[in-house]
């Protein structure tokens, strides 16, 4: 009687153990979930912080080029002249100036809309012979404001100061700067603020729209424009989660991502897009509901397992077989989780590839014709329309860059081809690499380079290995640009791995820099001077050869790079350590070739 009695209390003990495991377990399953659901929204923001920050690139050149062909305008010795024969005949006859702002060299520009004189905040001269504008909101230090015409229709000023009293402006056309500098298939959901906290820019069905913050819109696109406007007024960067209701009534959470104009590089629009959240997080909620399920399975199952153990007290021996059945599920288990971490960064890397991959190709095909109808023009024409050549060598020279850039970025996705792989000499690859940086290394900057290969040899692609190579050096040569230094280059035989070491003297990197420069468009250089895909770049050939990369910085101090490949088992005969110091006849014979 005892004996039963005390097989039940234990068998309650039990179930109620069982329950509590249950329940404790399914709680910290879907922390966990919660979790990885923030780390894939703050991974999605991080995305679309890449997007906002190239959208931010291209407003700058697109306000920058215009705003320089107005002072080139303005500055203008003809506009002078013109300017003081209406000041000595007070104010009176403007003929002249008329004349010449209709026929302004800036009609050419795509974004321009009209020139005017301003006479004590009055509109004396247009060239489209419309005066009746009202100015919106104050200019900014670079002189860029708001202002509308007597239709309400908006336009962004550009203010050049001749005098006191008087200042021209040139106004871009908001539509054609929309859809010059982001294009009409922009970013879902992106929307533009100006610095005052005034208008609001975004694109609606294939229409670009520009109305106060503060008027009245639907309840979507009112909620937007506040989070834009909240994160502006405060200068704050961040992601917040908006509901939101679909067309059809069905609520949803959405993901508004701003970058203040503390953070842009245009200095003039705040930036801010959103995202549905519910697209973006909803892969990972049905996987989490498929291992909660099926883990709760296996959870069952093991309680099961141990229910019967408990209660028919098994031998020893059947006892260890469950036990090692127990260990295995848990090992599979675990390899789950690492799977999964595994699949979300090979989709993070796949997303930037078939990105970069998918525009790179069209890009180039609109950059030739660019390039080739630049200079063909520039050719046709007399060499008296300076003016204009000088227009067109800007458009040659700004495809340029975009060719470079997109060259780059079509780099980035690229694979190795096993067929391309040969046995390469490091010392040989280095060397020939150097001479053809030569004519790029400032004069204030030594190269030293000592091999201690041992002639052994590595498999890869000459032409990527050698690309790597020229990235980290040319990387130094830009941190030691003004206070030169020296770059001290070696190789070496490491746990049976071939390394390559590069050290430069510069200033160093901080921890936080250090974790983020193999991040594609990341760069720490100003703008115009580096696409931040270098070192991305470094990273993915190093991946592609099955090799290694470290790196040790301390700012005020220097960095160093060090890469290491797998080594080919062939023996070594001879030994060629050297040390090579590139002197004034190593540039002469580079610059010779």
């Amino acid at each position: 009687m005892d004996n039963g009695r005390t097989k039940r209390i234990l068998f309650a003990l039990m179930v109620v153990a069982a329950m509590a495991c249950i329940v404790f377990g399914i709680y910290r399953v879907w922390g966990s979930f919660t979790e990885f659901d923030e780390t894939i929204l703050r991974e999605k923001d991080s995305q679309y912080y890449s997007l906002i920050q190239s959208d931010d690139i291209n407003i700058e050149n697109s306000m920058d080029s215009f705003m320089r062909e107005a002072e080139t305008v303005f500055t203008r010795p003809r506009l002078e002249m013109l300017r003081r024969e209406w000041v000595e005949s007070e104010y009176d006859s403007t003929d002249n100036l008329q004349a010449y702002f209709e026929m302004n060299a800036l009609v050419n520009n795509p974004v321009y809309k009209d020139l005017l004189l301003i006479y004590k905040d009055k509109v004396k001269v247009a060239a489209s012979r419309n005066t009746d504008y009202k100015y919106l909101t104050a200019p900014n230090e670079e002189g860029i404001s708001i202002c509308a015409d007597d239709e309400n229709t908006y336009y962004i000023s550009y203010e050049y100061k001749v005098s006191k009293n008087i200042k021209y402006a040139a106004l871009m056309d908001i539509e054609q700067l929309y859809i010059n500098a982001l294009g009409m298939n922009s970013t879902e959901g992106l929307m533009l603020l100006d610095n005052t906290s005034t208008m609001v820019l975004y694109n609606v069905d294939g229409k670009v729209m520009m109305v106060p913050a503060s008027a009245e819109t639907d309840e979507n696109t009112a909620a937007l424009i506040k989070c834009l406007v909240d994160n502006q007024n405060s200068q704050t960067v961040g992601g917040h989660s908006l509901e939101l209701v679909r067309d059809g009534g069905e609520p949803y959470t959405a993901r508004m991502i701003v970058l203040p104009t503390s953070n842009t590089v245009n200095r003039y629009f705040a930036i801010g897009v959103m995202a549905d959240y519910e697209q973006a997080i909803m892969p990972s909620r049905r996987a989490a509901g498929r291992i909660v399920i099926f883990g709760g399975i296996a959870v069952v199952g093991i309680i099961l397992l141990i229910f019967m153990i408990l209660l028919l007290r098994r031998e020893n021996t059947a006892n260890a077989r469950e036990l090692e059945l127990l260990k295995k599920k848990n090992t599979a288990m675990e390899e789950l989780n690492q799977n999964m971490l595994a699949l979300s960064h090979h989709q993070r890397l796949e997303t930037i590839g078939t990105m970069t991959a998918s525009i790179a190709h069209d890009f180039n095909n609109l950059l030739t014709p660019i390039m080739g109808y630049s200079m063909m023009s520039m050719e046709m024409l007399p060499p008296e329309m300076e003016d204009v050549q000088e227009n067109l060598m800007e458009v040659y020279n700004a495809s340029v860059k975009a060719k470079d850039m997109v060259t780059r970025l079509a780099e980035l996705t690229k694979k190795g081809k096993e067929e391309n792989f040969t046995d390469l000499d490091p010392a040989e690859i280095i060397s020939n690499s150097l001479k053809v940086t030569v004519p790029a290394k400032p004069k204030n900057v030594d190269v030293k380079v000592r091999f201690r290969s041992n002639n052994r040899k590595m498999r890869g692609d000459a032409t990527q290995i050698s690309q790597l190579v020229m990235n980290i050096v040319l990387n130094a040569y830009d941190a030691m640009r003004e206070k030169g230094g020296t770059i001290y280059i070696s190789t070496g035989i490491e746990d049976n791995r071939i390394a390559m070491r590069f050290r430069d003297t510069g200033d160093g990197m901080d921890a936080e820099t250090v974790a983020r420069i193999f991040d594609p468009f990341y760069t720490t250089k100003e703008s115009g001077k580096g696409t931040g895909l270098g070192l991305a770049i470094v990273a993915q050939i190093a991946e592609t050869h099955g090799g290694k990369v470290y790196v040790d910085s301390t700012p005020g101090e220097g960095t160093e790079f060090k890469i290491t490949f797998p080594m080919l088992e062939k023996e070594n005969k001879f030994d060629r350590s050297k040390t090579i110091q590139i002197s004034l006849d190593d540039i002469r014979e580079a610059q010779e070739h």
